[in-house]
């Protein structure tokens, strides 16, 4: 999941396409007829998919995991489990699946009631862990924990006994650069794992497909006010140790993370899952840059909360409500964080945000004129018929 406050360069604006003199369209029928076929082509390939989690599952669970048990003690310790995150394992990828997002989770070494989290007002969307060096003292004298492992989780804290999410960024990074470096001995150089950073993820890159590993941590127990708590509260969710950029020194800040009920919204409620992917492609037909894809998913989570989004619209209804809604908040400067509304998911200066709200304005307009009279036009625009 990308941030909640960061501001990019702006960029020029640019033109909306000039579709009033198309050549003949394979779409035809009705806009709901366009929009389908539109999906279907966004569908991905069976046998694909089937060969690429073979691969990945083989690549991630085999030597990945075995890997890192074998580089660190600690990291063996207090492995729990692997989540598969991002658009692919949601249902919402639009291109070839070659890209993966991975969640390592971990477990504390004590009953995480030990902690108390803490909900920042500088970061919305953000806690601090508090009590993490006092809860590492209970096990200090357990002779599972003797150092060098004690030792490596005490770095993890800074004098106040706050987690550190700087502190196990660099002690994963530091464990998994060792393992690609003996992963990568004797294998010839197609066969090689190639490592780089990114936020809080280190990305694996071999064969054309990317990895991006983030080690997080669950919790069972509510998340502090005014972060809100899922219902029902039926499984972890998690904080992510994202950097906040421009601002280093913030190292206790820890995102939080609900992907797993954020799937299970999408997945029950009606059409909200094509619309998505509909609008993903029409921005990256669009140059739409800034409109990244969780600021949809968080237009759309918020637009089924308030009943703009119903799970009796058809395909078309909730492609042109989902589009209008995010018009509104482009419009407005401001699209709450779906689990801290205090916190905006918009990722532009205030020029950008307006051109590219009148951009969108101008092509609601244009899809609305064509709308009965050439529904091919809308076909053209999110997908154009190659």
């Amino acid at each position: 999941m990308g941030g909640i406050a960061a501001a990019p360069a702006e960029p020029q604006a640019a033109e909306l396409p000039n579709l009033e003199n198309l050549r003949i369209s394979g779409y035809s029928g009705n806009v709901v007829q366009v929009l389908e076929r539109v999906l279907r082509k966004l569908r991905l390939e069976e046998d694909e998919i089937k060969r690429t989690n073979q691969f990945i599952d083989q690549l991630v669970k085999r030597d990945l995991v075995n890997g890192l048990k074998a580089e660190s003690k600690l990291f063996a310790m207090i492995y729990k489990e692997i989540q598969w995150t991002g658009s692919f394992y949601e249902g919402l990828k639009i291109s070839k699946p070659d890209e993966f997002d991975l969640n390592i989770v971990f477990k504390f070494p004590f009953d995480e009631k030990k902690l108390k989290l803490v909900a920042r007002n500088d970061q919305p969307g953000f806690v601090t862990v508090k009590g993490y060096g006092q809860a590492l003292e209970s096990i200090k004298a357990d002779p599972k924990w003797q150092p060098p492992v004690y030792t490596e989780l005490a770095r993890w804290t800074d004098p106040s006994g706050n987690l550190l999410q700087d502190k196990v960024r660099q002690w994963m990074e530091g464990i998994t650069t060792k393992f690609v470096n003996n992963y990568n001995v004797g294998k010839p150089i197609n066969e090689q794992l190639h490592l780089k950073k990114s936020g809080p993820a280190m990305t694996l890159e071999i064969g054309g497909l990317s990895i991006d590993v983030v080690p997080v941590f669950g919790f069972i127990t509510p998340p502090p006010h005014p972060i809100r708590t899922p219902k029902p509260l039926n499984r972890s969710w998690f904080i992510v140790p994202k950097p906040l950029k421009n601002e280093q020194s913030i190292s206790d800040a820890w995102r939080v993370s609900f992907y797993q009920f954020e799937k299970d919204i999408i997945r029950d409620y009606g059409r909200i899952k094509p619309a998505i992917k509909l609008i993903k492609k029409l921005r990256d037909e669009q140059n739409w840059q800034s409109l990244y894809s969780y600021a949809i998913k968080n237009a759309a989570l918020w637009m089924k909360e308030s009943g703009e989004l119903s799970e009796n619209d058809n395909t078309d209804l909730a492609f042109i409500k989902l589009l209008r809604g995010i018009q509104k908040y482009l419009q407005d400067g401001f699209l709450p964080f779906y689990w801290e509304k205090r916190g905006n998911m918009l990722r532009m200066g205030n020029v950008e945000r307006t051109n590219l709200a009148n951009r969108i304005t101008r092509l609601i307009r244009n899809i609305e004129q064509n709308w009965e009279a050439n529904p091919a036009y809308i076909g053209e625009l999110i997908y154009p018929d190659q």
